[in-house]
């Protein structure tokens, strides 16, 4: 059995015989794309083939840009959907680990122990949530209206969290700290944010992938400062840690634009 006998089970809905499948299977990483999430992508593609009869060569399209993808961004792309998820859990933790272990703020041992196990469980959720969605394909009871309010969720939680009741020692205004704080949680989460770039599979950021992304580096951000910084003063956390995520999402938007503009040109 070959790549192509695979392509006709799909547009047939004759899938082959287990054992056949199996051994293609166990040598071909692109066709066990097709049948990850229950076949889904197979299935979906199959689908929007046959509902296009005038591109008969649905396949063949995609096999060829396929065949052109080369580098070290293609190779990434084309790693299975669970070691990217990895790759990216892993990325954004260690951004929190490095961040607090650079400098860690000075009164985390009288910062509430409750509270910290509280924000380390909720924004590690949240983050891996985040990619989880963003990596997976969405089954037919997850519409696009349940990422969008997940990342809203994400984006505002921190500006929520910068009203609850102080748990610092220092209370400093002033842009600069904030700025400082803005520009250490951006960059330690850079590195995070362009292994989502080399390891998303579409030429530009769907929109699922610029609310996810946003809503995972900002919670990221704003987990690594909260063990980094020790200044609880409102603006200071409204302007240098909570407002990362819309930075982020910014930032998504904009990649997202101009790949559009790159495409059209």
């Amino acid at each position: 059995m070959d790549c192509a006998e695979i392509r006709e089970s799909f547009l047939s809905g004759a899938p082959p015989p287990n054992d056949v499948l199996d051994a293609h299977l166990a040598g071909c990483s692109h066709c066990r794309e097709l049948f990850e999430q229950n076949a889904e992508l197979g299935r979906s593609l199959a689908s929007a083939a046959l509902a296009a009869p005038v591109m008969a060569d649905f396949f063949d399209q995609i096999e060829a840009r396929v065949a052109k993808e080369t580098g070290l961004r293609a190779w990434l792309r084309s790693r299975p959907s669970k070691l990217r998820f990895l790759v990216l859990a892993l990325s954004a933790l260690l951004a929190v680990a490095v961040g607090a272990g650079l400098k860690l703020r000075p009164d985390i041992a009288l910062y509430p122990s409750a509270r910290l196990l509280a924000l380390l469980a909720l924004y590690s959720f949240g983050v891996l949530l985040a990619f989880k969605r963003e990596l997976f394909l969405a089954g037919p009871g997850r519409p696009f209206a349940d990422h969008a309010l997940l990342a809203l969720g994400a984006l505002g939680l921190p500006f929520l969290l910068a009203f609850a009741p102080a748990t610092d020692q220092v209370r400093v205004p002033g842009l600069a700290g904030a700025f400082g704080c803005f520009s250490y949680g951006a960059l330690l989460t850079l590195p995070t944010a362009l292994l989502i770039w080399a390891l998303d599979r579409d030429d530009r950021p769907s929109l699922r992938t610029v609310l996810l992304s946003a809503a995972a580096l900002g919670l990221s951000a704003n987990l690594l400062l909260e063990l980094h910084c020790p200044n609880g003063e409102l603006s200071h956390v409204l302007l240098g840690h909570a407002s990362l995520g819309l930075a982020w999402l910014l930032f998504w938007a904009l990649t997202r634009r101009l790949s559009t503009g790159a495409q059209g040109s």
